[in-house]
Order: structure tokens, then C-alpha cells, then sequence
């Protein structure tokens, strides 16, 4: 019998760089939120791995992690969290995986890692393995900083490398607009954590703001939520200056980054007025652009 897994996108409410850790990497604390732009899996038992891919709606320039020009598989990170899962259990056999993308990849919407999330998801079920969401996203863990977070899904804070994840009340449904700026930066993360330095670093105080006033049941007032990138993006990338100029000049205010980015977005609680800001952006400029909603 087969099963079937959505993989939802997310976006970073908040992203604060704490400090670096002694093995090189940064402790993080970022309120991460999941949204309706999602991919697609579908789960057949099979003697072994094999991944079948669709690609629907991503922009002409997007370079797929994990399979060359041909579309033959490399390095995709649902065929090694398969090959993960199959190793921490030792199940025996296999299964085909057919992976319907929507979600830009590289953009810090999260899409990669969430595919990895729903692998893992999938793969319990059709192979009877009886695996805890905990246990899954141990073994996330292991596979990518985000993956533990999409492992829940929802309202969460996510601390450490990523790998310490807590569920908190679900915020209130808003809309988003999602735009992805044109940047193509090689080895993107680990290029822009490299520009960071003490003057990025924060103590959580923009995180445990918001979830103080989600707690409360107050409005997200847009401009408490807060990316380290910002900063950092502002520093090095000229042209991300002048996009964000340009999208106050006709009224889109503030836009924030996701992840580590070129996604940001926009928030609102009112449909019509991301309808109205997608609409400005699409008579002055060809950006690809997605309206998508928060799910819990």
C-alpha cells in the first residue's frame, strides 16, 4: 500500500545568531513557521531505493541539488535520508519515492530539508518501523539542521544547530507574499555564516519577544520580527539594497529575509493586501513570486 507525505515550506519569524560554538558552527535560536507552499512525496515498497522526480512551477534558473542536466541522481537528500533511515534500522529492502517539487530550491524557504523530513515520515509508515517523532528527528538531525524542525512542523522554536526543537502555540493564520530575489550564491550558507561576526550575535531577545506576544494572543506586529541576514545581506549585496528601496517606494514595508535567504517575504493578516502588494510587483518587475498562507 503506498503512502504519501506533504513537505511543506517554511519561513523564519525570527533568526538570531547567538554565538559561535567551539566545533565552528553557530548556535542559532529562530522561531520557524510552516507554510502552504509544499512538495509532494509518494511512498511504494520496492526491493530497492529509487527516487522518481517532478518538477512543477520553479523558476527557469533553479538548479536542482541532487541530479545534474540529465535529471540522474547524485547527491539528493531524499535518497540518502532513505539510505540513512535504512542503515539506523536495518530494515532490508527499499522503496520507490516519487518527489513532486514546487518549492525553489536554495532560497531558505527550507525545501530540501523538509523533503528529508517527510522521508523520513513516509518511510516509517510504509515500512512499519514504529519510529517516534522524536526518534525521526534524532535521526534528522543527522541529516540536516532543519530537518528535526520540519520533522513537527508548525510554530516552533528551534535552538542549538537546530537540533533542539519545542512546539509553542500555533500564531494566528496570516498570508504571506514570497518573493525570491535573484541571487546565486555558491555554497550559500556557509558563505554568508562566514561574514558573521560579534556584531550579529544576539541574546534571543526578538524570538522571546514574539513568542511572548503569540503566547498572549496578540498581533505579530510586523516589524518585531527580525533575520541576522539582514544585516549581512544589506553589508555585502549592493542590489539587495535597492530591491528592498524599491519595494518600499510602492508601499511593500518591511520585507524580511528567510533562512539565509534570497527569499523574504511579506506578512499580513489580510488577504487583499498581499493580493494588492503581488499585484504592484508583478506590473513593475519579472520576479518569481509566490502568496502562500501559514499552516499549522
Amino acid at each position: 500500500m503506498l503512502k504519501s507525505e506533504i513537505a511543506p515550506a517554511k519561513i523564519n519569524l525570527t533568526l538570531e545568531i547567538l554565538g559561535k560554538r567551539q566545533d565552528g558552527y553557530h548556535n542559532i535560536m529562530s522561531l520557524m513557521q510552516t507554510i502552504d507552499l509544499c512538495d509532494y512525496l509518494t511512498f511504494h515498497k520496492n526491493p530497492w531505493l529509487q527516487i522518481i522526480t517532478e518538477y512543477h512551477n520553479l523558476p527557469v534558473t533553479d538548479n536542482l541539488p541532487g541530479f545534474d542536466r540529465n535529471n540522474y541522481l547524485v547527491k539528493n537528500l531524499v535518497y540518502k535520508t532513505a539510505e540513512i533511515l535504512k542503515n539506523e534500522t536495518g530494515y532490508g529492502s527499499g522503496a520507490v519515492i516519487e518527489l513532486k517539487k514546487t518549492i525553489p530550491s536554495s532560497a531558505g524557504l527550507g525545501g530540501g530539508s523538509s523533503d528529508a523530513a517527510a522521508t523520513l515520515r513516509g518511510l516509517n509508515k510504509l515500512w512499519n518501523l514504529k519510529l517516534s517523532l522524536d526518534d525521526l528527528a534524532e535521526i534528522g538531525a543527522k541529516i540536516g539542521s532543519d530537518v528535526p524542525f520540519f520533522v513537527y512542523g508548525g510554530t516552533c522554536v528551534v535552538e542549538g544547530r537546530g537540533e533542539k526543537v519545542r512546539q509553542i502555540k500555533s500564531i494566528k493564520p496570516k498570508w504571506l507574499l514570497i518573493i525570491l530575489l535573484p541571487f546565486d550564491i555558491k555554497d550559500k550558507t556557509k558563505k554568508l555564516y562566514s561574514y558573521v561576526d560579534a556584531k550579529n550575535f544576539t541574546d534571543g531577545k526578538y524570538t522571546n519577544g514574539v513568542i511572548k506576544s503569540i503566547c498572549d494572543g496578540e498581533i505579530i506586529v510586523r516589524e518585531s520580527l527580525y533575520n541576522a541576514f539582514d544585516l549581512i545581506y544589506s553589508e555585502i549585496f549592493e542590489d539587495y539594497r535597492k530591491w528592498l528601496k524599491e519595494f518600499e517606494d510602492i508601499g511593500i514595508y518591511p520585507l524580511h529575509l528567510t533562512g539565509s535567504g534570497p527569499s523574504i517575504f511579506f506578512i499580513s493578516d489580510d488577504e487583499s493586501e498581499v493580493l494588492e502588494a503581488a499585484e504592484k510587483i508583478s506590473s513593475i518587475i519579472n520576479l518569481s513570486i509566490y502568496i502562500s498562507r501559514t499552516v499549522p
